[in-house]
């Protein structure tokens, strides 16, 4: 079966709509006590706590307002018909309809991420150190691993901050790595109401993410007027953190209890200091007298820049629009002349409130939660703002990703937006990281969430010169079901994650949501470059036709280990010790082609790290090491 991915690019120079305006915000200083350190390595009880039903009414795409939206955008923009491809077709080797020169991404390194933890949705990002150390969160829990995936740690985010003793529901967690300070912080939020809401902020002291961390709580309702905080987005300056986050009123949707958003600048080098932490909050940020919401910080490119940062929204509420707010907060904390400003551009091809995605399944369980089409994902490098954002593609009715670029800045900025979509895949919740190899190099990654009504949910990525261009499709994984969690409009994501190996030019790694074969959502993570990578060994954990995750890992007993055969197989399931010596041929048996899980008890091992190893007559289609606590 043959797919066309089309490229609808519509390059128009607009300029700024009006002057840059200063902002009359209010500047409100915090000092924030450590509150705990936190060695990872000495956690070994973790009850994953996970309560479904209490999820924090954010964007669900559920809420009736939206859907209304929704409904009017589908009305205005009937979804054309997506061809007859069957749910285990593999998307590849899609084609642009725009002629291109670019190469596909190369998928290097890739493998299971973080395993389903009984909660919904993914909320993915991603974290690699310039020495192979990863850290991947998603939704209630957090995994540290190597590139390779030879040495693994997964935790839910209640262990990872226990001594904190918070016993609120934790979710929303956002990494990154810092490759000045060759150090990782890690944010999320607990609690849904105005007595319970806080922001957890952990540092890491050293360079490895499983030794100590120092841990603060920044205020969830920091000015005590009855609000909560929610949606966090990070980024790093050459010297500080800033954490975006919205202020809403209990008991109210995301869209209709909205009241502000703000910016928390923190000293990072106090936080990794273990030191009393410097912040001021930014609020009362408002343009013509209503609030800028759901502000996303702008990441650096090649390295970390500083010690401006920028921001960025758009009016993702809307049907339809073409405002893009762009707004320039100047110097460090405690600068006697910063200011915060904003320019209003105009983006041309308009944005759209994005209808929600398709996936197989029953009825009742075909539709993907595509929330609205606020802004997830943006760097700055070259003097050059690239972001993207969920959006529609109006030619086929299909959810899309909206990849805008901003050449310049301040009154000088013009945008040229672009629709990456697609005849048959249904695309949403993507991000982007600069994939540059030389200094006038413009390069970037998009990676992203990928579905249709006959595709299982994966993940794909095009690459893109900066300048207009894309490359063809390259399936980073695909799915092996539909999603089957709430038995509803079932969540999609809330955004993926996307990050430079700063110090191997090209190479970027991301993390994002495809459905397993029990239909839940999981995390796979990869390595994309721009050219090849022949100097990393590619293991694919997973091909076309087989899918085998492990869960949970570590553990203290019981090992899950779910397979998906093209075929019937004669296996054979060893476990070996970190020596290599074979402890335990544990079964042989034939396993027929399609669904199996096998299960078995590592509680008769000594702690320590072993490796469970299938094997069919002819090969090891499965290596991977088990972690016994």
């Amino acid at each position: 079966m043959k797919y066309r991915f089309l490229l609808l690019g519509f390059l128009c120079s607009s300029l700024a709509l009006q002057a840059q305006q200063l902002i009359n915000s209010t500047r409100v200083p915090f000092v924030i006590a450590p509150k705990a350190s936190v060695n990872v390595a000495d956690i070994q009880e973790d009850w994953f706590p996970a309560l479904q039903h209490i999820q924090a009414p954010k964007p669900d795409g559920n809420a009736p307002t939206l859907q209304a939206l929704k409904d009017s955008v589908s009305k205005r923009y009937p979804r054309k018909s997506q061809g007859s491809a069957t749910p285990t077709d593999t998307p590849k080797g899609i084609k642009l309809k725009k002629t291109a020169t670019l190469t596909a991404p190369f998928l290097g390194r890739n493998f299971q991420g973080n395993v389903y933890s009984a909660s919904t949705p993914n909320d993915n990002d991603i974290a690699i150190s310039n020495a192979d150390e990863i850290v991947s969160v998603q939704n209630a829990t957090i995994l540290t691993t190597n590139a390779s995936a030879t040495a693994s740690k997964w935790m839910s985010l209640s262990a990872f901050s226990y001594k904190l003793g918070n016993p609120h529901s934790k979710y929303d967690p956002k990494t990154i790595y810092d490759p000045i300070a060759d150090k990782y912080v890690v944010v999320f939020l607990n609690g849904f109401t105005d007595s319970t809401s806080s922001i957890t902020v952990a540092f890491s002291n050293t360079s490895n993410p499983n030794g100590t961390w120092s841990m603060y709580e920044l205020p969830g309702n920091p000015f005590d007027n009855g609000l909560w905080t929610d949606y966090p987005i990070i980024a790093l300056s050459k010297d500080e953190l800033f954490i975006t986050v919205n202020l809403l009123y209990p008991d109210s949707s995301w869209q209709t209890g909205f009241v502000e958003s703000l910016i928390w600048q923190v000293d990072k080098n106090d936080g990794y200091n273990g030191l009393a932490l410097h912040a001021d909050v930014h609020h009362d940020i408002k343009h013509n007298g209503r609030p800028i919401r759901n502000l996303c910080p702008v990441r650096g490119g090649a390295t970390l820049y500083g010690p401006d940062m920028y921001f960025l929204s758009q009016r993702n509420l809307d049907i339809q629009n073409d405002t893009v707010f762009l707004l320039h907060l100047s110097d460090t904390l405690f600068a006697p002349g910063q200011s915060l400003s904003v320019t209003t551009l105009s983006a041309t091809p308009h944005y759209f409130m994005p209808p929600n995605a398709l996936q197989p399944g029953p009825s009742g369980s075909q539709t993907l939660a595509t929330n609205d089409s606020r802004m997830l994902g943006a760097f700055i490098e070259n003097n050059k703002i690239q972001y993207v954002h969920n959006s529609l593609d109006t030619a086929t009715g299909h959810p899309a990703i909206y990849h805008g670029i901003i050449q310049g800045l301040g009154t000088t900025a013009t945008i040229s937006g672009h629709i990456i979509a697609d005849t048959l895949l249904e695309l949403g919740y993507p991000n982007i990281a600069y994939a540059g190899t030389a200094v006038t190099d413009d390069a970037a990654i998009i990676s992203f969430d990928h579905a249709a009504a006959t595709v299982y949910p994966g993940i794909s990525a095009v690459m893109s010169d900066g300048l207009g261009s894309y490359s063809p499709l390259t399936t980073v994984k695909h799915g092996v079901d539909y999603l089957r969690v709430l038995g509803g409009n079932e969540r999609w994501g809330d955004y993926s994650g996307a990050q430079r190996k700063y110090n191997q030019p090209g190479r970027v790694w991301v993390n994002g949501l495809y459905a397993n074969t029990s239909k839940q959502n999981t995390t796979w993570i990869a390595e994309l470059s721009p050219s090849s990578l022949a100097n990393i060994a590619q293991q694919p954990a997973a091909d076309s036709d087989n899918d085998i995750s492990i869960f949970p890992n570590p553990s203290t007993n019981l090992i899950s280990v779910q397979l998906q055969l093209a075929q019937q197989s004669q296996l054979s399931f060893r476990l070996y010790d970190a020596s290599g010596r074979l402890v335990k041929v544990l079964l042989r048996e034939r396993v027929k082609a399609g669904s199996s899980q096998f299960s078995f008890s590592i509680a008769p091992l000594a702690s320590g790290i072993y490796t469970l190893r299938v094997s069919d007559a002819s090969s090891t289609i499965l290596s991977r090491n088990i972690h016994k606590q």
